[in-house]
């Protein structure tokens, strides 16, 4: 008679499966990789949102007539991809020329921003609005009106 060897080692099938198997998980791991990465560019460019809406309200403490005059409203501008050149004959205007500057800068050539101060009784109340487009975090190319991010920040002077 002769004696069975028992099987030893792997055969190509459970190999290839092995494979497949290992793909798939790589890929997911690819994946999910992509996703923490965009969502922490849209998280950065928020923050630097914040940052610059509190800093054009400390420019508005600052200059405070002429913001109460109405010398720092300031409306969205459309996307042109290149970044205002800064000028300014007034320190508002000047100001205002600096921010949106820096603004289009820090959020890569998208970014905008408005600023509106009213009255509200006693109070002045001020609207800060900065606006960029996050379709790279969105994971598609969205519409136009679905691509852009906007940012609110409302504070009273």
């Amino acid at each position: 008679m002769q004696s069975r060897l028992p099987a030893r080692g792997f055969t190509l099938v459970e190999l290839l499966v092995s494979v497949v198997i290992l793909s798939i998980g790589l890929l997911g791991l690819a994946g999910l990789q992509n996703v923490g990465v965009a969502a922490g560019y849209s998280a950065l460019q928020r923050s630097q949102a914040s940052w610059l809406a509190s800093e054009m309200s400390d420019l508005l403490r600052a200059n405070l007539p002429a913001a109460r005059a109405g010398a720092y409203d300031l409306a969205f501008a459309e996307p042109t991809g290149d970044c205002p050149a800064v000028s300014g004959s007034s320190r508002a205007q000047l100001d205002l020329s600096q921010w949106r500057n820096t603004v289009c800068t820090a959020l890569g050539g998208s970014g905008g921003g408005s600023v509106r101060v009213f009255r509200g009784g006693e109070l002045y109340r001020v609207e800060i609005a900065i606006r960029w487009d996050d379709s790279r975090a969105r994971g598609r190319w969205p519409s136009d009106g679905e691509r852009w991010e906007t940012f609110t920040y409302r504070t009273s002077l």
